[in-house]
């Protein structure tokens, strides 16, 4: 058996690590790590713009609460329809200048670990059931 399975195996339960929290970040500003994957979801192309909290700069709701930093959110963009591009293209706009770079692969690459601040607001699904992040300006 491993040192390190050994030692986990022996440790109290506080000295496990929790969950990483994951949820729909509230609207405002937020200084954030970014990283980019691209994936397929339900044989559709799109680009995930994975976030890791650092702080809340503003809150457009003074009384929703800041993130927990460490917080983790997501926004898929699907590539097979001009929504998806337009959002995306629109949001990674301000990477592109200070990457340099200029194609999508590109900038998603350079960018990948970049802190910026995001500016996002909460969309609903069309029955209002479910909330989801949506970024709608990333500063550099």
């Amino acid at each position: 058996m491993s040192d390190m399975l050994n030692s986990l195996l022996y440790a109290n339960l506080d000295d496990l690590a929790d969950l990483p929290e994951f949820g729909v970040y509230p609207a405002g500003a937020h200084k954030v790590s970014i990283k980019f994957e691209d994936k397929e979801v339900n044989n559709h192309p799109c680009v995930e713009l994975q976030m890791v909290a650092i702080e809340t700069e503003e809150l457009a709701n003074p009384s929703d609460e800041p993130l927990k930093p460490g917080q983790q959110g997501s926004v898929l963009y699907m590539l097979d329809n001009e929504f998806g591009q337009g959002n995306l293209k629109k949001v990674i706009k301000s990477l592109a200048a200070v990457t340099g770079q200029s194609t999508l692969r590109g900038i998603m690459e350079a960018a990948n670990g970049m802190e910026v601040t995001v500016i996002t607001k909460i969309r609903q699904n069309k029955d209002k059931t479910q909330s989801y992040t949506d970024v709608t300006k990333i500063i550099c």
